[in-house]
């Protein structure tokens, strides 16, 4: 993995503002994983995705992350500070866990699913409805459902709930959750974390100021956006300091 140039940042920054966060982050990776093509990081599961991203945000942004929540005791907010790697999960996902399979508690039928990637959360962009979007993502999933009288159309209760279990066993990076102590109430909560939007985020706010810096530095310079982008990082900031000196 290697760090994308500013230029390459920008215009999958561009390219995602109309798209998913799960468009948008596989083309981050695109352009940061020589060593995987885009058909592969999007059938990658999605934990693997996440680890990927992980590291590519040390290398962007730093190891060190922030983030705030609200305490949903007494609503105050808490800040919290952590490190990439210290949310990446120390299990991998094996080939061998890529194809799984569950029986019935009365071994009436035996179901083989697949761990979610992105190509599912890209297919789920338009649906509104979690419940009929957890539905989709099962349907999506399965791989093989055969009962004692043929192949399964509908999947028990049972089944539902042991898949979900499943997943999670066998893909724990994409579940991580973080852990929250409140100053105010003690109350302790553990949210989930999405790196994927939490990059996400961070990249949208690095453009607008990238593009702000590009546009001092072109008004008072008169250099092209290229020639800018082409600087490194710590020349751009001295020629910024000059502009405001």
């Amino acid at each position: 993995m290697h760090t994308p140039t500013a230029s390459q940042l920008l215009q999958v920054w561009e390219r995602g503002a109309e798209r998913s966060v799960a468009a948008s982050c596989l083309w981050l990776l695109g352009i940061s994983c020589d060593e995987c093509q885009p058909e592969a990081l999007a059938k990658l599961p999605l934990g693997q995705r996440d680890g990927l991203l992980l590291k590519l945000r040390a290398q962007l942004f730093g190891a060190q992350m922030q983030t705030v929540a609200w305490c949903p005791q007494c609503e105050a907010m808490v800040e919290a500070m952590f490190d990439c790697d210290d949310l990446l999960a120390a299990q991998e996902t094996s080939e061998a866990m890529l194809l799984l399979e569950l029986t019935s508690d009365d071994q009436s039928s035996v179901l083989r699913f697949r761990l979610p990637d992105s190509t599912d959360l890209v297919a789920l962009e338009g649906c509104n409805d979690p419940v009929r979007a957890r539905a989709m993502l099962l349907e999506r999933c399965i791989v093989e459902f055969e009962t004692r009288t043929g192949k399964g159309t509908q999947l028990p209760a049972e089944l539902q709930a042991k898949i979900a279990l499943a997943m999670a066993a066998a893909d724990p990076q994409a579940d991580l959750q973080l852990a929250f102590n409140c100053p105010d109430c003690a109350h302790r909560w553990e949210p989930m974390f999405d790196i994927a939007h939490f990059l996400w985020q961070e990249l949208h706010a690095w453009a607008l100021r990238t593009l702000r810096d590009v546009d001092l530095l072109a008004r008072v310079y008169h250099w092209s956006e290229a020639d800018i982008l082409a600087l490194s990082p710590r020349r751009r900031q001295a020629y910024l300091e000059q502009c405001v000196s």
